[in-house]
């Protein structure tokens, strides 16, 4: 019955795993009519919910407009991984925010995950959180990063107890001899992105934000009251948030000449038997190399049908398992989209 839902319910959501997995399905209304409140926020990725929520928190009214369905996009189909930081080298903008507007902005990097987990616990949603995350080294230069990168965020109060992994040592993180080290990361790893998103929408909703699919925001008027405009109806608002990133269009112009979209790529095999999901994974974490055309990949969920979304050349597909339940909405077998479709995630 779940597979069953999950497929009526999921139909407008590009074909992969993570669509044919859905836990909560979202039925959400098209925008007819007028609505007047606080904010509009246009766009229903993790930016967008995220946005409404901290704002409906704060006693905000807010109405939410999606051009598909909730997580359509990046959001709903990444790689899962829940990761500390905001990207390499922000060291390059200390002419223009200083050395503390450098550190301020390494501390957000591992702040922002913490911020996931008391949302994911306040709100009770599920999405498969697990702890764990290892950086991988594939050339000497990666380990002395590692070790830089270690004395900077016990620098900086990282709360949690980062381990310097030795080749030697790595069998407990990994079933691979190609790696020379890593960086272990307890706070750290991965989960579903669509069903997170899915039950932060379900959270907004709670907090009285009002959302709609199908509803692309067409035009923007500004003034002194901004008025957003779509097939079927029109938001009056006092604020506007943008939160479309790649798929800002001709909404914004000028905006959007500033977004480069990205591409990434991941694979889900086949469920894998679990002796093999400890030989490959022990620790059941999140693991990435440090290359600019990188691999990264992780356990999907833990017993008999485990699934890894990966681009690694070391996860070999297997077939399920005889003892995995036929009707598990996990499992490949149930999938709209077959094994080895290709999702996009950006």
């Amino acid at each position: 019955m779940r597979a069953r839902q999950a497929a009526i319910h999921s139909e407008d959501h590009p074909a992969s795993y993570y669509a044919a997995s859905i836990n909560r399905p979202l039925e959400l209304p098209r925008l007819e009519g007028e609505q007047t409140v606080d904010v509009c926020i246009v766009g229903g990725g993790f930016t967008g919910l995220n946005t409404a929520i901290e704002l409906a928190e704060r006693g905000l009214s807010v109405v939410l407009l999606e051009a598909r369905r909730i997580g359509w996009g990046a959001s709903g189909r990444n790689g899962g991984q829940l990761i500390r930081g905001v990207g390499h080298d922000v060291e390059q903008f200390a002419p223009v925010i200083g050395e503390d507007g450098v550190d301020a902005l390494k501390r957000m990097g591992f702040e922002a995950v913490e911020i996931v987990r008391q949302r994911i616990e306040r709100y009770g949603i599920d999405c498969d959180l697990t702890w764990g995350y290892c950086d991988l080294a594939t050339k000497p230069r990666h380990l002395d990063n590692f070790e830089e990168e270690y004395a900077d965020l016990q620098r900086l109060g990282y709360p949690h107890p980062l381990r310097q992994i030795a080749k030697a040592d790595l069998h407990e993180v990994i079933g691979s001899e190609r790696y020379l080290g890593g960086l272990l990361d307890p706070g750290s790893g991965h989960l579903h992105p669509l069903n997170l998103a899915l039950g932060e929408a379900a959270a907004a909703q709670t907090l009285g934000v009002r959302l709609y699919e199908h509803s692309a925001a067409e035009r923007i008027d500004y003034g002194a009251e901004i008025r957003v405009r779509t097939a079927t109806g029109t938001v009056r608002a006092r604020q506007l948030v943008l939160a479309c990133n790649a798929y800002l269009g001709q909404l914004h112009p000028q905006l959007a000449g500033k977004v480069l979209p990205a591409g990434s790529y991941i694979i889900a095999t086949e469920p894998l038997p679990e002796t093999l999901c400890r030989e490959l994974l022990p620790l059941n974490s999140a693991v990435c190399d440090q290359r600019v055309a990188l691999d990264y990949f992780r356990r999907q969920t833990a017993g008999c049908c485990s699934v890894a979304p990966a681009t690694t050349r070391d996860a070999t597909p297997a077939t399920s398992p005889p003892t995995c339940d036929r009707r598990c909405s996990r499992c490949s077998r149930n999938w709209r989209a077959s094994a080895s479709t290709i999702s996009g995630a950006g």
